[in-house]
């Protein structure tokens, strides 16, 4: 059996609140946008700002809505899940990033949480 990994890890600036849902059957969903920054490849002063999108669910997503707000700096780890929906009759492809560690890096305190087992 080979081995095979999804993980990612982000740190960044949250670009919205958070837009909270439940599913049909009550868990709480919670959605953000996160900003990176990076260097454009060969350029050294410019630098260019990647969105991703965050998935938080149940007690994470609670945790979120309670203490995430716009603008906020926070270390994510997760991993990421690609799909597609059809828009006019043209395939757009998603990729999401589902989120298992949230830590809260613009708190006086910093506060790790983690999504349950």
């Amino acid at each position: 059996m080979s081995r095979t990994v999804n993980k990612i890890t982000l740190v960044g600036n949250v670009g919205r609140d958070p837009d909270v849902r439940e599913t049909k059957t009550g868990t709480k969903v919670v959605h953000l946008s996160l900003a990176t920054n990076r260097p454009r490849c060969g350029e050294d002063s410019e630098q260019r700002t990647d969105w991703h999108r965050l998935t938080f669910w149940a007690r994470l997503a609670q945790f979120t809505e309670d203490n995430v707000r716009k603008g906020d700096r926070i270390y994510v780890e997760g991993h990421v899940e690609y799909d597609t929906y059809e828009r006019d009759g043209v395939s757009i492809p998603t990729a999401d990033v589902n989120v298992r560690e949230l830590v809260l890096l613009s708190s006086k305190d910093v506060e790790v949480v983690e999504a349950a087992a």
